[in-house]
């Protein structure tokens, strides 16, 4: 059996006696110093024996971006190029979507003594699964912004108020303030002019009367 494969049934068993203590998101104190194991192989030269180190903490269930850049950076000395662009690809999408273990200032701190063109190479993995999220987180915001004016939207037609019948074309005005508003006058048929009584009747003038200059008969 392989030495690396030892080592991940090891850290698979140190793992599971861990579990049932251990925090969210920390890692368990074997995979750390298998970890460091491997990044001091790695800048000691030796990245073969930096390459299992790392393959067993990954193994064992780690979901740290630090142990894939670097297992990729050594399979990436040891001309496997494939498995180097996996390792970076895998690497950055944790440290991306915010899985791993870490932040990204924690792996770009691990990282500042890799230099060059194996720097920049990994570089470029990490900036595209950055853009990436950043396209999803808004593409994200977009879709339950819209989700959200959809059910204002509905919200909206529901409560629409029922239809209000046009008011009179002449509006009567209204009432000063404190003023009593007195009830329009009804419309009634007009009466018939009541006959006079005969003691409110004017009295007949005799006929002589009539004709101021009529002969007295008095002088006759």
């Amino acid at each position: 059996m392989p030495r690396h494969a030892i080592r991940s049934l090891i850290l698979v068993g140190a793992v599971c006696v861990w579990m049932p203590d251990a925090r969210a998101g920390a890692e368990p104190a074997a995979l750390t110093v298998a970890y460091g194991n491997g990044v001091h192989a790695f800048f000691s030269g030796d990245f073969a024996s930096s390459h299992d180190e790392l393959s067993s903490v990954i193994e064992a269930g780690s979901n740290d971006p630090r142990v894939h850049y670097f297992r990729g950076l050594a399979a990436l000395k040891l001309g496997r190029m494939d498995e180097a662009e996996a390792d970076f690809q895998q690497g950055a999408n944790l440290e991306a979507e915010g899985r791993g273990a870490v932040s990204s200032h924690v792996v770009s701190r691990a990282l500042e003594r890799v230099q060059g063109c194996d720097r920049l190479k990994l570089e470029e993995y990490r900036s595209r699964a950055r853009v990436a999220g950043l396209q999803r987180d808004r593409a994200g915001a977009r879709q339950r912004y819209s989700g959200i004016e959809e059910v204002e939207a509905d919200v909206l037609r529901r409560r629409r108020p029922e239809r209000i019948e046009p008011a009179e074309s002449v509006a009567r005005p209204l009432p000063r303030s404190g003023a009593v508003e007195e009830p329009a006058p009804t419309e009634r048929p007009e009466a018939m002019p009541a006959e006079r009584p005969e003691s409110d009747r004017p009295a007949e003038k005799p006929a002589d009367a009539a004709n101021p200059f009529a002969d007295d008969p008095a002088e006759k």
